[in-house]
């Protein structure tokens, strides 16, 4: 269309401007996946969603993005709400459409997510994208390989634990514990693996010890049975089980277990 018969039908109240050169069709009450799209259009050509807002599209991750990240090319000067990100060498293979929204593979989302995520958190990324068949190990090295001069040991380290069989960090509190540990330099655990056919949140196998913490849930009566069942497993690999309901609670029973090894 050209200007004149944008403009008669914005008149019309069957267009609305919702940015430079974007306009929304009949109203301007977007979904999530409108807001994506818009602020991607906005950007321009070479655009595409990354970052948060970009696992959010793939429904790999359980948080809200709390803010639109978008990937353009360097030279681009792009007018967005959107937190831009402006890359001089966005390889085609990086760049793909989910749901109709130009955005970055997974492969590159995983580099991406370095820099705000903590490896434990990209490893549930990960776990949740291969639940989801999207998740390609060789697309992946290949897209970390490209990322040099990034944090691409986050990713390395990310990847790692997936192929550990972590399922990475599952909730607030569980990272929490794992940055405790981290700050206090204690031993880091694997991180909701199996552990004699049943998956754990934390065990330290040099320790022998096996870590549950519980939330809000586990005062259910059926989880509770599902609890039992899973401890009897971890016992009888040889692990004393112990359930706390503080993060920093992980920590506490670390350092005492070491010094009193």
């Amino acid at each position: 269309m050209d200007g004149a018969a944008i403009t008669r039908r914005v008149q019309a109240g069957r267009l609305f401007r919702v940015g430079r050169g974007v306009y929304a069709v009949g109203h301007t009450a977007l979904s999530r996946q409108g807001e994506f799209l818009k602020e991607v259009l906005i950007a321009g050509d070479g655009a595409a969603l990354s970052h948060e807002a970009c696992a959010e599209l793939y429904e790999v991750r359980r948080w809200r993005a709390s803010l639109i990240d978008v990937v353009v090319p360097s030279e681009r000067r792009a007018r967005s709400k959107a937190r831009i990100h402006r890359c001089r060498n966005l390889h085609p293979d990086d760049v793909t459409v989910h749901k109709g929204i130009p955005c970055t593979t997974i492969a590159r989302l995983v580099v991406d997510l370095t820099d705000h995520l903590t490896s434990w958190e990209i490893t549930n990324v990960i776990h949740e994208a291969e639940w989801r068949k999207l998740f390609r190990l060789e697309d992946t090295y290949a897209a970390i390989e490209r990322g040099r001069g990034r944090r691409i040991a986050a990713a390395r380290s990310a990847v790692a634990m997936h192929l550990d069989g972590s399922a990475g960090t599952k909730s607030k509190n569980e990272l929490r514990a794992l940055i405790d540990l981290e700050r206090k330099r204690l031993p880091e655990p694997k991180v909701n693996t199996d552990l004699n056919g049943e998956e754990v949140d934390f065990h330290w196998p040099r320790l022998k010890l096996a870590i549950e913490l519980d939330g809000p849930g586990h005062e259910r009566e059926r989880t509770q049975q599902e609890d039992t069942r899973k401890e009897r497993a971890w016992r009888a690999a040889g692990y004393e089980v112990v359930r706390v309901k503080s993060p920093y609670g992980v920590s506490r029973l670390v350092d005492f277990r070491l010094r009193n090894k």
